[in-house]
């Protein structure tokens, strides 16, 4: 045997192991010279391309696999690597958009691994085809979309029927849910959580349909025992929501919107930390609204006097921070009697 004859083998071995595994990879695998002219291209990569390995070999990457509006961006990451070493998305796993022999555009994820060699550098380019992907992705997020929307329309329509049986509340749900969103955004809640607020102030009421209408309709003052049957509202807005699987928390909005936060609310008598932050936000949206319009027991009061009556209770009925945000809202220009009904879809991701 000749002297180190086995690192020979050794080095045929290890060099059939890499023909084989590019050969079977999944990815697409491309070497590039540091011209940027393509030495290697693997079966995933005339799969994914549609060029065979000699359409593609000797010619630059910019040239077949790049659309044109992005080859500049591609030359000046190759000089900048080559004339200062500085990786810019070498190694890194990233998002572009190649171009296939058809001339059409997909999405790709790629990632390449620049060699040690400082005289003759090569580049392995590591690329899948993710296009299915983003669409499929795209798809889903348009069903959402249009579920949530569908979703929103349904409750709508629900809470509709609640104002049809109590004229004297016309359009409250919905000047409440408008209010409430408004809060919970100046609160800086996401996007799903603002449309949670939303919801359920929309349906907040719901329970009223166990109400008798010659109760909610009652002109002059309330009895005590007519009183007691309002409150029964909560508990049954509840029973009616808590068995539909709301991606919100629907059913504790209506059952919690008139606890207070010092425990004297029903119909549960929560305290502050008990109480969800939703439930606060429509409570407090809820007695301004309501204070401001005109009831069969009741004259309407002023906003001035309603907002001077959520002040003097807050931190004992009403949360503290809500109640600030609210009056806030009203002095910078917020108006419930400007808000237009017929046009109330209200949260961006919804649209």
């Amino acid at each position: 045997m000749k002297p180190f004859a086995f690192l020979t083998r050794k080095r045929n071995v290890s060099l059939d192991c890499l023909h084989t595994l590019m050969e079977s990879a999944i990815d697409g695998i491309i070497t590039m010279d540091c011209k940027g002219r393509i030495i290697a291209f693997n079966p995933a990569a005339e799969k994914i391309f549609g060029y065979s390995c000699d359409e593609v070999i000797g010619h630059t990457v910019a040239e077949k696999l790049i659309p044109r509006s992005l080859r500049k961006a591609h030359e000046k990451g190759l000089d900048h690597f080559l004339a200062t070493g500085k990786k810019v998305i070498i190694g890194q796993r990233v998002e572009v958009t190649a171009k296939r022999a058809d001339q059409s555009l997909f999405t790709a994820e790629l990632e390449v691994i620049a060699d040690n060699s400082k005289t003759t550098p090569l580049f392995f380019a590591y690329l899948r085809d993710i296009s299915g992907q983003k669409h499929a992705a795209r798809e889903s997020q348009q069903r959402t979309i249009e579920i949530k929307k569908a979703l929103m329309q349904t409750i709508l329509a629900i809470s509709r029927i609640v104002e049809i049986r109590d004229p004297y509340t016309a359009d409250h749900q919905r000047r409440v849910a408008h209010l409430a969103a408004t809060i919970a955004e100046s609160l800086k809640f996401s996007e799903e959580r603002i449309d949670g607020v939303f919801l359920g102030a929309l349906i907040h009421d719901i329970g009223k349909i166990a109400v008798p209408t010659e109760i909610l309709a009652r002109p002059g003052i309330l009895l005590d025992e007519d009183i007691r049957y309002l409150q029964i509202h909560c508990q049954k807005g509840y029973e009616i929501l808590e068995p539909v699987n709301f991606p919100w928390p629907l059913a504790e909005i209506a059952l919690q919107h008139h606890e207070h936060v010092d425990g004297s609310g029903y119909p549960q008598g929560l305290r502050k930390g008990e109480i969800l932050l939703e439930s606060r936000i429509v409570g407090v949206a809820d007695v301004v609204e309501s204070l401001t319009a005109h009831r069969p027991y009741r004259p309407a009061y002023s906003l001035e006097e309603a907002l001077e009556l959520i002040s003097k209770r807050a931190g004992k009925w009403y949360d503290r921070q809500v109640v600030t945000i609210c009056k806030e809202l009203f002095k910078s220009g917020y108006s419930i009697d400007t808000i237009d009904m017929d046009e109330l879809t209200w949260r961006s991701s919804l649209e």
